[in-house]
């Protein structure tokens, strides 16, 4: 009977990563359906920042690979003159090549769009009209300088990743967004697992990845070539094989994650706080002992995070030399991290940390031509009662509950993304919260499933009477 059950888990668990993956494959597909209905009109495929991922990834794999993305149909281009005026009399004479303009829809960059089934033919008439670059594969984005930016402020990895699919698969938008579903669905796998092992219950454990799978903010992120999902699965990971007290194991995989964006070094505060968690249930109270330890972490995170961002960077330090990567990649990159990036209107929507939970200041991800908005943003109601609950519970922890270990999960991601924006990043984004999502709801649904007991809740109360006493009596102490 016990076999057969576990046999029903796997199967739910795959109906739902199913599920997952059939609604953010449809959105995926949609959002690129959108796009080339207005392409004619100067749309170019890209959803929110990828314009900045996708085309740094293209920029990489001709640069520092000297590869180009697969085409089946022979050739498409994005063909970059000096002048705007150069760029038109190529639209002008482009025929007379063979080649057939696709768009000249570019303000910011002078370029045109162009295609033909013979790439000599092609290669000829970029050198006749003295184009001074030409990037094969999807429309660039209009963006001034975007045929040489390499997106130097965030680590490779992610990048890599796209342009392997560029490889592999071909130079189109849903392409750029297969390792995003990808890396949405072990989001949802992996959050299944770190539920599983903290609650010991499969029925709580596929409610939870069943929440998670269908929140709007996972499936926005995970349909689009954005970094942060990417970020979500490999700190989902590293917090995993913490829960499962393999510490060195989960600081290495914190550092592989850094790779992708800096802010998955954030997870180092909750993965820290179940360390010392875990020192003390095992009866080391003593500070100096507690502390030691915690700076042996710190240490080994830190030496993880210089070896994996020297190893991916090998061929950005072999191309631009090592003085240039550590200032843009590493000094400049935290610099980034710790400013405000942008101000003035024309700027997107920022947001803090607490804003996330209670849906204010969302990031528009795209609008389509009916209107309609997509927002990274979670799931509002969810958000905001773990919001609250996290806070209202804080006298509760005392008791070792199954909730204690999502609370310090969830909390210590709060805690360490506020900590970043009083450091000076106040130009935070909502979709940065999709790294929190996981533990938004194995916290809260393991918090409701305590109070379903009403002692529980009982408990609660009876702890934050006794923590206000104790204020009270500290209070007539100083005033008497």
């Amino acid at each position: 009977m016990k076999r057969d059950y576990n046999y029903f888990t796997i199967v739910l668990l795959i109906i739902i990563i199913a599920t997952h993956v059939y609604l953010v494959a449809v959105q995926a597909l949609d959002l690129e359906n959108e796009e080339m209905k207005k392409f004619y009109i100067g749309a170019k495929g890209y959803v929110s920042d990828e314009v900045w991922y996708v085309d740094a990834a293209r920029n990489i794999l001709r640069k520092l690979f000297g590869l180009q993305p697969k085409q089946i149909h022979c050739c498409n281009a994005t063909l970059v003159y000096s002048t705007k005026n150069d760029a038109f009399k190529a639209s002008l004479i482009a025929s007379q090549y063979g080649v057939t303009v696709l768009s000249t829809s570019f303000n910011k960059i002078n370029a045109i769009y162009v295609h033909s089934n013979n790439l000599s033919a092609l290669d000829l008439f970029a050198k006749m009209t003295n184009a001074s670059d030409v990037v094969y594969g999807w429309i660039l984005g209009d963006t001034e300088g975007i045929n040489t930016y390499m997106n130097l402020e965030h680590p490779p990895m992610a990048k890599y990743i796209i342009a392997l699919s560029m490889i592999l698969l071909g130079d189109r938008p849903f392409y750029w967004r297969i390792p995003s579903i990808i890396m949405g669905s072990l989001t949802v796998i992996i959050s299944f697992l770190i539920a599983k092992k903290i609650t010991g219950s499969n029925e709580l454990s596929l409610i939870m990845a069943s929440a998670i799978a269908v929140d709007p903010l996972t499936r926005n992120l995970a349909s689009i070539a954005l970094l942060d999902i990417y970020v979500a699965a490999f700190t989902a990971l590293a917090i995993l094989l913490a829960i499962y007290g393999k510490y060195k194991a989960s600081i290495l995989v914190l550092g592989f994650a850094s790779t992708f964006k800096f802010t998955a070094l954030l997870a180092f505060l909750p993965i820290l706080l179940l360390y010392i968690s875990n020192i003390i249930r095992e009866g080391r109270k003593k500070f100096v002992e507690v502390f030691s330890k915690s700076v042996e972490l710190l240490t080994l995170a830190l030496l993880s995070f210089i070896f994996f961002q020297l190893l991916v960077s090998i061929p950005i330090i072999f191309r631009l030399g090592i003085d240039t990567w550590l200032n843009q990649s590493i000094l400049g990159a935290i610099s980034w991290h710790l400013r405000i990036k942008c101000v003035g209107s024309e700027c997107p929507v920022a947001s803090a940390p607490w804003d996330w939970f209670f849906g204010l200041n969302s990031f528009p991800l795209y609008i389509y031509s009916n209107g309609v908005t997509i927002y990274a943003q979670g799931f509002v109601p969810a958000y905001l009662l773990s919001f609250i609950l996290a806070i209202l519970t804080i006298a509760y922890r005392k008791f070792n509950s199954i909730s204690k270990r999502p609370w310090i999960l969830l909390s210590g991601f709060i805690l360490a993304y506020i900590i970043l924006w009083l450091a000076g990043s106040r130009t935070q984004y909502s979709f940065y919260a999709v790294q929190l999502t996981p533990y938004v709801y194995i916290y809260l649904i393991s918090q409701l499933y305590e109070y379903i007991w009403r002692e529980n809740i009982v408990k609660t109360f009876v702890e934050w009477k006794n923590v206000f006493e104790r204020i009270w009596q500290i209070i007539l102490v100083i005033l008497s």
